[in-house]
């Protein structure tokens, strides 16, 4: 009986070591994990990326966007290399030869980078990542590690004057701010209207956020001329960590508008961490 009782009490202490374990032993990098979780296996965050930046000399960070976006603003000792002009020859022609080196992509919001990405891959680069979300991420997250300038070819830069036939895509607001919300209470959501202003179909593509927190559908992607479509933003606060303060999350809308071939709306949000 006595035996039995010990064995009987020994489990329950089990029972309540665990639990101890479970509640008190979550460390703090949880929901970094989860976000490193949420990544495709060809990203990084840009919390990851500025590790690696500080923490090895020999990382290469490479620009895919164009010219005159590097001369805008670009990750600091970034090497440039448009994604239409990316092929081996002008990978080695940079110095990019050696198919092992780590080496970091980025675009504006993580499309063409993952263009790169596919490339590089397919020519057998081995140890390459691409910024989840590009330079919107990177600049809403207010990393530091940005120059600009310091590109010397000369520009060739094109004015187009705009085109008033066609598709041209519209929407009712550029911002919505949440304000305050709870990191506990859920999903929050809001909706803006997209409307096609030209004389043409607007067809839109496949949209995407700059960070997987957020999310975007539209109601319809064929939007005939006058008509509009509505598109829902998600946000879900507790998905996992985020920034402190005030912080905003872009939506990515691509179109056949050839003035306008990736719309841009925005969410804000300041989450009360632990409510």
């Amino acid at each position: 009986m006595n035996a039995k009782i010990l064995g009987i009490g020994a489990f329950v202490a089990l029972l309540i070591a665990g639990f101890v374990l479970v509640q008190g032993g979550v460390p703090e990098s949880k929901m970094v994990e989860e976000h490193s979780d949420s990544l495709e296996s060809y990203e990084m965050s840009p919390s990851q990326a500025v590790s690696r930046m500080q923490s090895k000399d020999d990382v290469v960070v490479l620009d895919v966007r164009t010219i005159q976006e590097y001369e805008e603003i670009h990750l600091q000792n970034a090497l440039l290399l448009p994604v239409q002009e990316l092929s081996q020859a002008s990978l080695d022609a940079i110095g990019l030869s050696d198919k092992d080196q780590e080496i970091i992509l980025y675009c504006r919001s993580g499309a063409r980078s993952k263009t790169a990405f596919d490339i590089m891959n397919s020519l057998g680069y081995t140890n390459i990542k691409s910024v989840a979300g590009g330079m919107i991420h990177w600049q809403e997250d207010n990393y530091p590690l940005t120059e600009v300038g310091k590109f010397n070819e000369s520009k060739n830069i094109q004015e187009s004057d705009e085109n008033t036939m066609g598709p041209k895509i519209s929407v009712d607001r550029k911002l919505h701010d949440f304000g305050e919300i709870p990191q506990f209470a859920g999903v929050v959501q809001t909706m803006f209207t997209v409307t096609n202003l030209g004389t043409e179909t607007l067809t839109v593509g496949d949209i995407t956020t700059s960070c997987s927190c957020t999310s975007a559908t539209l109601s319809s992607y064929s939007i005939g001329v006058g008509e509009s479509a509505e598109l829902t933003v998600l946000f879900d606060p507790d998905l996992h960590e985020e920034p402190e303060g005030v912080f905003t999350r872009t939506v990515f809308i691509p179109s056949n508008d050839v003035n306008t071939p990736e719309a841009e709306v925005a969410v804000q949000v300041d989450i009360l961490e632990g409510v």
